[in-house]
């Protein structure tokens, strides 16, 4: 991969992977970490890459991996100002059976979402790119209108089509998580 072709697609997509990887990872500083290990996995991999058109779901696929990677990493480390702050928090404590539930119902609603969206894409990657960006990343729909080149309308209609698809192939799967 040339310098410049590398430039160009870090322009066009840092930010885009900076939102992504807050999205998963909660915390700017890892946030920037994982953007940074993502464009280096980039630069290495990107002759193997056999679809340049779709760079960015390569992108945020790869931050997505990087980010639960990072985030299984964290949960096996407990510091110890956390134990002892646990040890001393027995005021208004949440009851074991009341934290099993809410994980247990987290961890649903988390698979439930890579599920649905791992259909939408198969579906129709257009249609997931602009679910994707419109309602995971929360950015303005001119804005994805704009990368996209059509207009607002144009993508208004296709998130219209994909609610609508989605809602017909998931909607008795969500009212069970609800």
């Amino acid at each position: 991969m040339n310098e410049i072709r590398f430039n160009d697609i870090y322009k066009n997509y840092v930010d885009l992977a900076l939102k992504t990887a807050v999205y998963y990872c909660k915390d700017k500083t890892a946030a920037e970490d994982i953007v940074q290990l993502a464009f280096a996995k980039l630069y290495v991999n990107y002759d193997e890459i056999r679809n340049k058109e779709a760079i960015g779901a390569w992108l945020i696929t790869t931050i997505r991996y990087l980010a639960f990677s990072q985030g299984r990493k964290m949960n096996r480390e407990i510091p110890t100002e956390d134990c002892q702050l646990r040890m001393h928090m027995n005021e208004n404590t949440v009851d074991a059976e009341e934290v099993i539930f809410m994980e247990e119902r987290r961890k649903q609603t988390e698979i439930f979402t890579e599920d649905l969206l791992k259909a939408v894409y198969e579906h129709n990657p257009r249609w997931y790119d602009a679910v994707l960006k419109a309602y995971v990343l929360d950015m303005p729909q001119k804005t994805i209108a704009d990368e996209m080149g059509i207009r607002l309308e144009a993508f208004q209609s296709i998130l219209f089509r994909a609610r609508k698809w989605i809602i017909r192939k998931y909607e008795t799967q969500y009212r069970k998580i609800e």
